[in-house]
């Protein structure tokens, strides 16, 4: 393939940037535009860091230069990579070299693409590496590299060579009926309940994945004036929300974010719930109940100097926390159980407690096992791959091309968590979501 080009550290001035050049003709590229101190030239020494000066055209750098046979590459095909002084004009004249001398500009996420098409990484390990970029705690960080590392290719691999000795037993029994009925049928609804079960139970780690990868949602709920945008700011460790003791200062959602044990966590502050007749208002509280709906726990913050603030509002469906607020005006004892918490937004009592306790809503979900599904895309191929083996044990019985069909579409599934399967408008979907330079 012709060789590619781009810049691999953000726009930007900096101590370093990194220029990457992938392709049967990169090592050529380098000759180039690269002189390497010293007589041998950089293809004779790979896997080493030789000093030298690049030549851009109009300005020189002194800088680095390393070349990554095929086999040792991240793209599986022969790579140089540039260090040179990360400044804006530095990076942006070097590009422009590496272009004039015979490379083209990388599109989003090609260096990766191309791993993925030369055999260095499934299609599953190539959505961990974007996610490794893109995570914004430790908890997601562990799930990307989990992901990344094969760990998840390598089951789903071992499900599919599963299914494909099912499905080749049947294709004899349909070629052969009279000599391997008896043997390959009997034990057949034993298989694939053995393949079922695995399915379900990497299904049974998709709350976890969220989690992990995009945090635990907590939305702070209740009546006007209870604190709630107060309790925000003290979780937040900032002033994020507005304060003011007018009941229903609060009149749309409002998010921030924190990261807490390595867990991510999305807080909502929502209007006070009450009856309205201002518009406004009222959609405010729609919102807010909205919000509860859809949240990993709901924050109901109550107010306890209020004589009537026993608070009837009542949150279904949903894992609530009862958070007792301005404890400090009060002498107020939280009782010891599970998901009461006595806090002062004003000094911060108790309030570590509560963050603490939303960020293990995490880790009490989480599994034994390595394997664990952060992708919404990996979530519908397992269902689509759970429906179909259910539906293939329904037909056992009956007609053995049934069963069949429905093994292929569960193969089918599975392949495209790893690529073997997936289409090319699905493989462009997932590239294009990559930076330019990975």
């Amino acid at each position: 393939m012709r060789a590619i080009a781009a810049i691999s550290t953000p726009v930007g001035a900096g101590g370093i940037g990194i220029l990457r050049v992938s392709g049967e003709d990169a090592p050529a590229v380098a000759d180039a535009i690269f002189i390497c101190k010293g007589e041998r030239p950089l293809k004779d020494t790979p896997l080493v860091m030789r000093f030298g000066t690049f030549d851009a055209g109009d300005f020189r750098d002194c800088g680095y230069a390393v070349y990554f046979p095929s086999r040792k590459a991240y793209t599986g095909e022969d790579t140089v990579e540039f260090y040179l002084h990360g400044g804006v004009r530095i990076m942006r004249g070097a590009l422009d070299a590496a272009l004039r001398a015979g490379a083209r500009l990388a599109e989003r996420g090609e260096f990766t693409r191309r791993a993925y098409l030369s055999g260095r990484l499934s299609l599953a390990d190539a959505e961990g590496v974007a996610d490794m970029i893109n995570a914004e705690s430790a908890a997601a960080l562990r799930a990307a590299y989990r992901l990344m590392d094969g760990t998840l290719s390598r089951d789903i691999d071992a499900l599919s060579l599963a299914l494909g000795d099912i499905i080749t037993g049947l294709e004899a029994v349909l070629d052969y009926p009279e000599e391997t009925e008896d043997e390959v049928l009997p034990p057949l609804a034993g298989q694939i309940d053995g393949v079922l079960a695995r399915v379900t139970a990497l299904l049974a780690t998709a709350d976890e994945g969220r989690m992990a990868k995009h945090g635990v949602t907590a939305v702070l709920a209740g009546k006007p004036n209870a604190g709630k945008s107060s309790l925000m700011n003290a979780l937040l460790g900032e002033d994020r929300a507005i304060v003011t003791c007018k009941p229903g200062t609060t009149r749309d959602t409002l998010e921030g974010s924190l990261e807490c044990d390595g867990v991510r966590i999305n807080l909502v502050d929502t209007a006070g719930i009450r009856e309205s007749s201002d518009e406004i208002e009222s959609e405010g509280v729609r919102r807010a109940l909205r919000a509860a709906e859809h949240a990993d726990v709901v924050l109901h913050v109550v107010d306890t100097t209020d004589p009537t603030g026993s608070d009837d509002l009542c949150f279904e469906g949903t894992r609530v926390f009862t958070v007792r607020n301005k404890c400090d005006l009060t002498s107020y004892k939280c009782p010891r159980m599970y998901g009461c918490f006595a806090v002062s937004a004003k000094d911060g009592t108790g309030v570590d407690a509560l963050r603490r306790a939303i960020a293990a809503l995490y880790t009490e979900g989480r599994t034994a096992s390595g394997e664990v599904i952060t992708s919404e895309r990996h979530k519908n191929a397992l269902y689509r791959a759970k429906r179909a083996l259910e539906s293939a044990k329904q037909s056992l019985g009956g007609t053995v091309d049934l069963t069949l069909v429905d093994l292929r579409e569960a193969y089918d599934a599975l392949g495209e968590i790893t690529g073997r399967t997936a289409t090319e408008d699905v493989v462009d979907g997932i590239f294009s979501k990559f930076c330019v330079g990975k």
